[in-house]
């Protein structure tokens, strides 16, 4: 470990972490249900793997493939919110349009287990589609969260 103290420069420190996963399996299983763009909600189903202490501030995020922070998503839901039972063993969830990218792209969903802290399961990659609504308009993705670029405008 090395660390350098001084009144006349930054200073400067150099550290090694050592990470650990907090849970070994995945406690939830999750999948994107249906077709996904910025056009319709969508919707999540998940099933509880395991007993785990639930709670009503956990979270489904959705987030671009390759993440690197549990806050990076780009937009979740909360699970309690919005909750249907789909079956005995299988909870469905919507996620609003408004926060699904207009681009589209190679997402997952994550769901956030508040008490426990982190991320307790992951769905696998699927695609967002571009939204039809945007093209057919000509529209950025700016324009459809209320600014005013439009396609081809090089405007600020």
């Amino acid at each position: 470990m090395e660390y350098s103290i001084s009144d006349h420069k930054p200073v400067i420190g150099i550290f090694t972490l050592e990470l650990t996963k907090m849970q070994q399996t995945a406690l939830v299983s999750l999948r994107a249900e249906g077709d996904w763009s910025a056009d319709i909600d969508s919707m999540v189903l998940y099933q509880p793997l395991q007993l785990f202490p639930s709670s009503t501030w956990d979270w489904i995020g959705l987030y671009k493939v390759g993440f690197s922070s549990v806050s990076d998503y780009i937009t979740y839901t909360w699970v309690k919110d919005d909750e249907v039972v789909f079956n005995d063993e299988v909870m469905q969830v919507f996620m609003s349009k408004e926060g699904i990218p207009v681009r589209g792209g190679e997402c997952v969903l994550c769901y956030y287990s508040s008490n426990l802290r982190c991320i307790i399961g992951l769905s696998e990659p699927f695609k967002v589609q571009e939204s039809k609504v945007a093209v057919a308009e000509g529209l950025f993705p700016e324009r459809i969260n209320g600014l005013d670029k439009i396609a081809g405008s090089e405007e600020f």
